[in-house]
């Protein structure tokens, strides 16, 4: 069905509750201990699936969880010499208590340093996009000229590194996140864009570039041709032509529409045939906080949708007319769907 619109096993803590103060402190270390497996790399579908039952028990455990979150992200800057993360807090069991009270708070500090890299969910920007020489914030854009006849137009939460080589000239690195290049004529030669194992050269052109975390690159040609270097072999795309790449593939070239790729330039989010699953997950991008779809068996509903980035509360709107989902806002922005 495609939907239009214009503008129990509990994992961690499976314990009895407790009562006032009492229950307090178990909510914090069970929140702990799922920032500690989540960041950890070790995650499993069964963990997550846990996750999300354990966070919709009770509309305090989502709380716990995003304070939890908060004190993770001060902790960046002491954890950076911690080990990662030992061998998996959770098992099919779920945790124990024991360990729950006396292994979370050393868990915590051996997986900040791993969090730091790696946030839990984009919690917070990781050591490497902190430390980009440009970055925007959460729903922020920005332009920048990076040498003569390169301009960049930043997206949320994307970060860059510039630097100079002697080889190639002006030499920028997408960290995370999506910009569209322009490069004119006279930018032949004087400047690469580089991102995860792949580097695009372009003249006369002009390409939206995004690369979320560790994950998949995509390059979309939007005017001109371009071509794009990856380490098993180079791709020539022309205008309306896109391809994506990973760190040991390359794809080929296919079409693409640049109204799609491009709408958040003109303020807008453009979704045509999308599980609703990746709708939320980028929106989540554009606005503070954390929407969380509970229910499973919406996520591979596909929607055609608009929505203008300066008014995403209209997506929480959207959904709960489109699909009759109850709706549970929490602090930090985070609203539970389904």
């Amino acid at each position: 069905m495609v939907v239009g619109f214009e503008e129990s096993h509990d994992g961690v803590g499976g314990q009895k509750k407790a009562s006032g103060s009492a229950r307090d402190g178990e909510l914090r270390q069970q929140a702990v201990a799922w920032l500690s497996l989540l960041s950890s790399g070790r995650a499993t579908q069964a963990d997550g699936e846990a996750f999300k039952r354990w966070i919709g028990l009770d509309a305090a455990h989502a709380q716990a969880y995003a304070k939890a979150s908060h004190v993770w992200n001060g902790l960046k800057p002491v954890a950076e010499n911690a080990v990662p993360p030992p061998a998996r807090a959770i098992v099919n069991a779920g945790i124990t208590r024991r360990a729950m009270f006396g292994g979370a708070a050393a868990a915590m500090a051996a997986s900040a340093a791993y969090a730091a890299v790696h946030p839990p969910l984009a919690l917070w920007p990781s050591l490497l996009e902190l430390g980009a020489d440009v970055r925007t914030a959460t729903g922020e854009r920005k332009q920048i000229d990076v040498a003569a006849g390169i301009s960049v137009d930043l997206n949320t939460r994307t970060s860059l590194s510039l630097r100079s080589n002697a080889r190639d000239g002006r030499y920028v690195e997408l960290i995370n996140g999506e910009a569209v290049v322009a490069a004119g004529p006279q930018a032949n030669g004087s400047c690469i864009f580089a991102a995860g194992t792949g580097r695009v050269i372009a003249q006369n052109a002009r390409f939206d570039i995004r690369r979320d975390g560790d994950r998949k690159v995509r390059v979309a040609c939007l005017d001109g041709s371009i071509d794009v270097e990856h380490t098993t072999q180079t791709v020539k795309l022309g205008a309306n032509q896109q391809m994506t790449y990973d760190h040991a593939i390359a794809g080929k070239a296919e079409d693409v529409d640049p109204m799609q790729v491009t709408a958040w330039q003109q303020g807008r989010l453009l979704f045509r045939q999308t599980p609703l699953s990746e709708v939320i997950a980028e929106v989540n991008r554009y606005r503070p906080g954390l929407l969380v779809l509970m229910d499973d068996s919406l996520a591979s509903r596909r929607i055609d949708a608009s929505f203008q980035i300066g008014r995403l509360e209209n997506v929480i709107i959207y959904l709960q007319q489109a699909f009759d989902v109850r709706v549970r806002r929490l602090p930090g922005s985070v609203v539970l769907i389904g």
